[in-house]
């Protein structure tokens, strides 16, 4: 979980110039992860008993919708997924061919956002 937590870190930081795509990604990263937050938090000592509650589903499945975010606001910008820029100056350089991909993934991350925060 830390690990997500600094790779959105610096992926937000990236973000300081960013199109309307880039920002939105951003955007939607800030806002899925503060509901992931609340909603382990609130439910961290129930899913530890029963990881299999539908509550815990919900949120496994939002950490996961995070983290297809991430890779796909990464690879938009053309940036490698297995270790980002730590330069917090690096610029996005958008690969139109992933621009399909990063609109899923945003598009998916709302819904997840929607469907953790009806759990908190």
């Amino acid at each position: 979980m830390k690990s997500v937590l600094v790779v959105i870190l610096l992926s937000l930081l990236f973000c300081v110039a960013c199109s309307p795509i880039e920002q939105d990604a951003r955007n939607t990263a800030a806002a899925l992860q503060g509901t992931l937050v609340a909603a382990q938090a609130k439910y961290q000592t129930s899913c530890s008993a029963s990881p299999t509650q539908s509550v815990c589903v919900t949120i496994n499945k939002g950490v996961a919708g995070e983290n297809v975010l991430i890779t796909a606001l990464e690879t938009y910008c053309g940036w490698s997924t297995v270790s980002p820029p730590t330069d917090p100056n690096a610029k996005c350089v958008p690969v139109a061919s992933a621009q399909a991909g990063l609109q899923a993934a945003i598009s998916n991350a709302t819904t997840l956002t929607l469907e953790v925060k009806g759990l908190i």
